[in-house]
């Protein structure tokens, strides 16, 4: 399952409901980055950030790939607030690969810094870009080391924030607390240790025996280092391809791909958006009360996101790299905050061609300009409907338009962000 558009698109709650029938649920790329939230039952909310979004359900196995990075301090907190929420988290549960790669304190001490200069990526500061760097340099440290001596992995996590401290100071930021971090990430690493395993073996000898799994892409399409919009992207791949490299298991082993969009396209952070709004007015209802679960604000950053019409030109492009087979729509219930009348992006124009799928890089986005096509929008609340035939016409003729754009069934719509708002085709 994947994100078709710039992130937030609401995959949290659609991997939660399609892991009540899925047996793993597994993340394969990124790290504390992500921002999935799933809404339990009592709806309470639960922000994710590494772990998968399956870990509420008592059947499934959650696995955190070798295409992902772990930041062992994060992880430890993590577990502590799924476990305050009285979701047991045990390594029978929970299992993390052995070929994951650390995310050492220093790191995001490193990103930190550069988010100050004019080389600033707009990052979660926490640590990816340079973990993933290491990790092509063939200078990382993998999660395998906790399994052995800590001592020797201690030194290099002191040495790694000693070297800092040079940067710091010139950036006339404050000195870093060594002994600190050192001792917080010691604690955390113990705290991870027993989650610890081969990952890939696991999962194939569960695939073997008929086992089910739900892979959870964290990001989106656009932000696919490779085909996204570069340089404004993540350091992983996000796409399908992503899966089998960051699962360790055989790319025929996927079957469907679900791809997920929110009706209100949001981003959060620099790069071109190409359907986005600056009429303060529209954007005001859009946004509504900040205060909800639901609201564009990012889970990780808590930055207010950017607010774009929907850009089926886009979809399509990450439709072709995902091999998408249907699309689950978040949101339809914020539709009419746009007003009468909809307008949804169907083709761009680009140095006088019109160009019907999204170009693959910020340069060239930059040069695009959206051709809209406009449907009439719905005055009904529709957050408590369960059934595409109760939805007002003017809901249904939105919904049939955007399969009709993208040649794709629309199998799941959300329709309010409560675990049950959803329905399901």
């Amino acid at each position: 399952m994947f994100g078709q558009q710039r992130g937030d698109e609401g995959k949290g709650r659609i991997v939660d409901m399609l892991a009540q029938e899925s047996d793993l649920v597994a993340r394969f790329n990124g790290g504390s980055n992500a921002g999935h939230t799933v809404v339990l039952p009592d709806g309470r909310e639960l922000a994710l950030h590494i772990v998968p979004s399956g870990i509420a359900h008592e059947h499934t196995v959650n696995i955190i790939g070798n295409g992902a990075i772990v930041d062992p301090v994060r992880f430890a907190s993590e577990i502590a607030d799924i476990e305050k929420r009285g979701i047991a988290v045990t390594p029978d549960k929970l299992k993390v690969s052995s070929s994951a790669h650390l995310v050492l304190p220093h790191y995001k001490y490193l990103e930190e810094i550069r988010e100050m200069g004019h080389s600033a990526q707009g990052s979660t500061k926490a640590g990816i870009a340079d973990t993933y760097a290491a990790k092509a340099q063939r200078a990382g440290v993998r999660t395998e080391r906790l399994l052995g001596d800590h001592a020797a992995l201690i030194t290099v996590v002191k040495e790694g924030l000693q070297s800092v401290g040079l940067n710091r100071s010139k950036n006339k930021l404050p000195p870093v607390d060594i002994d600190a971090d050192v001792k917080e990430y010691a604690a955390a690493m113990k705290i991870l240790q027993p989650f610890v395993t081969d990952t890939s073996v696991y999962v194939n000898e569960r695939l073997q025996k008929g086992a089910s799994l739900l892979a959870e892409g964290a990001q989106a399409f656009l932000l696919d280092v490779d085909h996204g919009m570069y340089p404004y992207v993540t350091s992983s791949n996000t796409t399908a391809g992503g899966v089998a490299t960051g699962l360790g298991i055989a790319p025929t082993t996927l079957s469907k791909s679900v791809g997920v969009v929110k009706a209100v396209q949001s981003h959060v952070g620099g790069g071109p958006f190409v359907t986005e709004i600056f009429d303060e007015k529209i954007l005001s209802k859009l946004h509504g009360d900040m205060s909800t679960i639901d609201a564009e604000k990012g889970t990780t950053t808590g930055r207010v996101r950017r607010l774009g019409y929907l850009d089926i030109a886009g979809i399509r492009r990450a439709n072709m790299v995902n091999g998408t087979t249907e699309l689950a729509l978040t949101k339809l219930d914020w539709v009419p905050r746009y007003g009468k009348k909809i307008k949804v992006c169907t083709a761009y124009t680009h140095r006088g061609e019109t160009l019907a799928m999204a170009p693959d890089s910020a340069w060239a986005l930059e040069k695009c300009e959206p051709v809209y096509e406009e449907l009439s929008a719905w005055d009904e609340d529709i957050t408590e409907v369960r059934s595409f035939s109760k939805l007002p016409t003017a809901a249904q003729d939105y919904v049939k338009a955007i399969e009709t754009w993208t040649g794709l069934p629309i199998t799941h719509i959300g329709v309010g962000p409560r675990r049950d708002q959803v329905i399901t085709r």
